[in-house]
């Protein structure tokens, strides 16, 4: 081989080497974690957002379907019900799924949806297209149009949903809503127009599960129902035993936060 076109050759090789070297030596362990992994097949593995051996565990939910949807979210499905602030992981059976948050747009709707008819209730349809994780960070922008952002402390989790423009505005707080458990008692409150505070009582494999949580909004809440078996009732009826939340906007914000404390004690905790 002619010398020159050797030494050129050569060159070649030595600058991909270094470009390469470059850039793995600018990455760090987390840069190699993809959360995705696992959520497929019979893995049952958590996709949301959480800091090691913290109390919330943050993520999507779809509809369960059976044992492949223990973890509240698995990889073959496209329907996001909301994004509840406690899952398992790889355990193999179900349960949690408290405090389930779903944003949405248009009429309003208490019922989460069918798998069959995605339209008829407050469930969307999304992409893994329009997906990303990272540890500790979850997004996905939906096909109703809101783009949900979600991430973890040790005892709260965060939600930020950004709402398009010219669309009635709204995000349903539900407690009936678990990963193969049954709601016994639920209760929420509004204490101040930026301030909720309730708890969760169900029984799956937990025979008895107690969730307290309190919820900050960064905008001012002033419409906020309740409703039970997809009806609107009065909150100082005693007689609602699985009482949930439809929070609705007169102006659509442009962006809303939550910050969900969880406790199993109590919501002043």
């Amino acid at each position: 081989m002619n010398p020159i076109l050797t030494k050129i050759i050569l060159g070649i090789i030595l600058l991909v080497s270094v470009s390469c070297s470059s850039k793995e030596d600018n990455l760090s362990p987390i840069d190699y974690v993809d959360p995705f992994i696992g959520s497929g097949g019979h893995g049952h593995v958590f996709v949301g957002a959480s800091v090691p051996f913290g109390a919330v565990q943050i993520g999507p939910n779809n509809i369960n379907k059976g044992w492949d949807w223990c973890s509240g979210y698995h990889y073959s499905d496209s329907l996001i019900i909301g994004f509840s602030n406690l899952h398992l992981s790889g355990t193999g059976i179900g349960d949690r799924g408290d405090v389930l948050i779903m944003p949405f747009t248009g009429e309003v709707r208490l019922d989460k949806g069918k798998q069959d008819y995605p339209h008829g209730g407050y469930l969307s349809t999304f992409s893994h297209n329009n997906e990303s994780a990272e540890p500790g960070y979850y997004s996905v922008d939906m096909d109703n149009g809101v783009k949900v952002e979600l991430t973890a402390s040790e005892r709260v989790g965060f939600h930020r949903y950004y709402f398009p423009e010219n669309e009635e505005a709204h995000i349903v707080i539900d407690l009936k809503e678990g990963i193969r458990d049954n709601a016994v008692k639920t209760s929420i409150k509004q204490i101040d127009e930026y301030t909720f505070i309730g708890e969760r009582i169900s029984s799956g494999w937990a025979k008895e599960h107690q969730v307290f949580f309190a919820i900050k909004s960064s905008v001012p809440i002033s419409d906020m129902k309740y409703f039970e078996n997809n009806a609107f009732v009065d909150e100082n009826d005693e007689a609602n035993k699985i009482v949930s939340a439809l929070i609705n906007f007169e102006t659509t914000p442009e962006m809303v936060a939550l910050k969900v404390g969880i406790s199993p004690i109590s919501s002043e905790n």
